[in-house]
């Protein structure tokens, strides 16, 4: 089991295979790639992380984001 505070959000990446983003509440967070969405959702049951299907939950964005420098006033900036 990983800290209580870890939550995933589990969404198709390519033709046959689905992202599981793993994101604790100060926005840290790892990101692995699965076969299936069903493997993807037995592997969080098996670390007892709830998980969300994609990103309809407004919490899991703003959570993702925390820790985005890009976005912050004065922080790093893009290329573009």
């Amino acid at each position: 089991m990983l800290r209580r505070d870890v939550e995933a959000v589990i969404q198709r990446c390519g033709l046959n295979t689905c992202d599981c983003v793993l994101i604790d509440v100060e926005g840290n967070w790892t990101r692995a790639v699965f076969p299936s969405r069903e493997v993807a959702e037995e592997a969080c049951r098996d670390l007892e992380v709830p998980f969300h299907p994609g990103w309809e939950d407004p919490r899991m964005a703003r959570r993702m984001n925390r820790r985005d420098h890009w976005g912050e006033p004065g922080g790093q900036r893009r290329a573009l």
